[in-house]
């Protein structure tokens, strides 16, 4: 599995629409974190300057949901040309163990998101400790609660993006995949409308709840073992589920 993971990334590496993606998901994490930086006094109105350097990681750890975003497109997208009429007969034939072709593709999706997230994370990282600099603010120091809200942004991440491929691999189609982990990830702000008795409950059960408190540093471990055992069910029961479809298509 491991030489077929390696093929998958010099498929990356080869066809321009898969770098150009890659870069635009790096660029455009990085360029709208930035954007929310600078713009906070027009948003929040709150002066640059006057910021901690925790109130600027948070701030700009959100263009990691663009990151997010962008991967769950290149999954979906990844899987389902993969699953094309003709490429898939091709690459049944090269792993004809269809549970092995599965797992090699979420592998890949998953090392992926990790690679391209740890990234982003220290970039962002360094171009705070830029501006900090210019701006002769004090300087920002790696503590436990940046590490955790780096951790829970990889976490992050990652759980899309494999969302996102599972239901690529579950509709058989590029706009399936997008829009089950889409769902899943804006769900949440359509059941906050709910009373506030349904809508805690319901919140219990979808996992952006449960991302939230591993960003949370302070979180007991109680709190962490329920947040991933949430996360880990929804991966586990829509791996299972596109996994099940792969196997029963007949292509």
């Amino acid at each position: 599995m491991k030489h077929l993971i390696k093929a998958d990334f010099k498929k990356m590496m080869f066809l321009p629409s898969y770098r150009y993606m890659i870069f635009a998901t790096i660029l455009l994490s990085i360029l709208f974190g930035v954007i929310f930086l600078f713009t906070i006094e027009i948003t929040q109105g709150k002066v640059l300057s006057e910021l901690s350097g925790m109130e600027m990681i948070d701030i700009t750890l959100l263009g990691m949901d663009v990151a997010a975003i962008m991967l769950i497109i290149f999954a979906a997208i990844f899987v389902k040309k993969d699953l094309a009429s003709g490429a898939v007969h091709t690459n049944l034939a090269m792993t004809p163990i269809r549970r092995k072709y599965y797992l090699t593709k979420l592998s890949f999706i998953a090392i992926l998101s990790m690679l391209i997230s740890t990234a982003l994370i220290l970039i962002i990282f360094a171009v705070n400790q830029f501006i900090i600099s210019m701006n002769q603010m004090e300087a920002l120091s790696l503590d436990s609660a940046i590490l955790a809200k780096a951790i829970g942004s990889m976490l992050m991440v990652l759980f899309y993006s494999s969302l996102s491929a599972a239901g690529a691999f579950y509709f058989q189609s590029t706009p399936g995949g997008i829009s089950f982990a889409l769902s899943v990830m804006f769900l949440p702000a359509l059941v906050k409308m709910f009373p506030e008795d349904v809508s805690e409950l319901l919140l219990s059960v979808f996992p952006e709840k449960s991302l939230h408190t591993l960003f949370d540093m302070n979180a007991v471990n109680g709190s962490w073992a329920g947040a991933l055992t949430v996360l880990l069910i929804w991966i586990m029961v829509a791996c299972a589920i596109g996994f099940w479809r792969f196997r029963k298509m007949d292509y």
